[in-house]
């Protein structure tokens, strides 16, 4: 009778967990000791095959929905905030070309953060992530002021992001880790090429502007002319 207890037991854990009635944390602690209750004795001598885990940079997750509403969240909370900080560098910018660039960027990053957000209510999230506020708090305060030129500012994210490829290295990592939410994926693909123009855009803007490329930038292309 085990196997008709764990049966019934699966079916009664997938009804509250559809009904939202339980975590996907509880769910899946819950749903392994079915298993293992119901599992018949078995005589392979075989190692049993690790459960498969999923990475969103130092944290691990049992299942690819709860990667996907934790990245979810945090990516639409970085991007929200994104479009407010951009506005507010675009403001006071005292150049035409940076306040071109930027009203495309501050627009493409509201964007991000509204589908995103639209995306995890779909699949079952809320938003609860936030950036810390001394961080928020600085940010507005560097990118809002009118004292600090343009080709400051723009220099600050050249040093960040000093690469286009690098900087979505994060989200192509959990691109690569989907394979049954489709519609996350092509998402994320999209809004990882905008990040990637983003990028691309910053760094065209600081070359117009005449700032100087970050060392690691600038040392990469003194070897490659030395070769």
């Amino acid at each position: 009778m085990p196997e008709v207890n764990a049966q019934f037991e699966l079916r009664q854990l997938l009804k509250a967990y559809r009904r939202g009635l339980i975590s996907d944390e509880l769910f899946e602690e819950q749903l392994r000791d079915v298993q293992l209750d119901g599992a018949a004795p078995s005589r392979s001598t075989e190692p049993e095959r690790p459960a498969k885990t999923y990475r969103v940079r130092e944290r691990t997750f049992h299942s690819e929905r709860s990667m996907l509403l934790h990245f979810l969240d945090e990516f639409r909370a970085g991007e929200t905030f994104g479009g407010e900080v951009f506005a507010a560098w675009c403001a006071v910018s005292t150049d035409p070309r940076v306040r071109g660039g930027l009203e495309v960027v501050r627009e493409r990053e509201a964007m991000h953060g509204r589908l995103l957000g639209k995306r995890l209510g779909e699949i079952g999230g809320e938003p609860r992530a936030s950036l810390p506020e001394k961080f928020r708090n600085a940010a507005c305060a560097r990118l809002g002021s009118r004292e600090i030129g343009d080709a400051d500012k723009i220099a600050d994210f050249m040093r960040r992001l000093p690469d286009a490829e690098k900087a979505v290295a994060p989200i192509r990592e959990v691109i690569a880790q989907i394979e049954q939410d489709c519609e996350t994926r092509a998402l994320l693909e999209n809004v990882l090429e905008d990040e990637a123009a983003t990028v691309r855009w910053f760094h065209a803007a600081g070359a117009a502007l005449g700032v100087p490329l970050p060392a690691a930038q600038n040392g990469e292309k003194i070897r490659q002319a030395g070769m």
